[in-house]
């Protein structure tokens, strides 16, 4: 028996095409695919996921911990300790800044090598609410993700969707490193937005006037 996988619905790649980026997230971009090889129009889809998906509670949060990191440290902890309780678990565990991280797997990325992460949670808190370091984050992560599989024996060097789906799921997913992965649809839908801007790029002359 066959499984047909539904691509993205048409709204979604609508959104992500709304996404736009000034001329020095553009740059960090660039930056950012050239440090760990991963193809710019990738990262900047990935970016424009995430942002897509933010909801009011997300933004929220978002303003409530970039203020903890600009205010003295009594009253930082005290507006952490009240974020803790109202959403009944611990701010690290957030996903944080444009690129949507954790703590934990930024933590991850420090121990294996792929950036110089503080040990501090505050400062792991402040270099993930740091905007113009976000897609050198997304950056790491993929080729992290990339390289974890490629050592067992898969690549998926050029199977953006499962490096699009595996960036919100986990190193593995739920499966594991197998022979066969399969997006999921957001996956597919960042793919298919990275193929679009590339698609762009193509069309126009010169690296500085990258369209994302």
């Amino acid at each position: 028996m066959t499984t047909t996988m539904l691509g993205p619905p048409p709204w979604r790649l609508l959104r992500l095409r709304q996404v736009t980026f000034d001329a020095p997230a553009r740059a960090a971009i660039r930056q950012a695919a050239g440090r760990y090889q991963m193809p710019a129009p990738l990262i900047a889809s990935v970016l424009a996921d995430e942002r897509t998906r933010l909801d009011v509670l997300d933004r929220v949060q978002d303003s409530l911990m970039r203020l903890s990191a600009r205010l003295p440290e009594p009253a930082s902890r005290a507006l952490l300790a009240a974020l803790e309780w109202v959403c009944r678990r611990p701010v690290d565990s957030f996903s944080l800044g444009r690129a949507q991280m954790k703590s934990a797997t930024l933590a991850w990325l420090g121990h294996l090598g792929y950036l110089d992460v503080p040990e501090a949670p505050a400062g792991r808190r402040r270099m993930l609410l740091d905007d113009p370091l976000a897609p050198t984050l997304v950056a790491a992560c993929l080729r992290a993700t990339a390289d974890h599989w490629h050592a067992r024996g898969v690549s998926l060097e050029r199977r953006p969707e499962i490096l699009g789906t595996l960036y919100s799921l986990g190193l593995t997913g739920g499966r594991g490193v197998h022979a066969h992965p399969q997006p999921s649809a957001r996956g597919q839908a960042i793919a298919d937005h990275a193929r679009w801007l590339e698609g762009r790029l193509t069309r126009v002359r010169g690296a500085a006037q990258l369209p994302i």
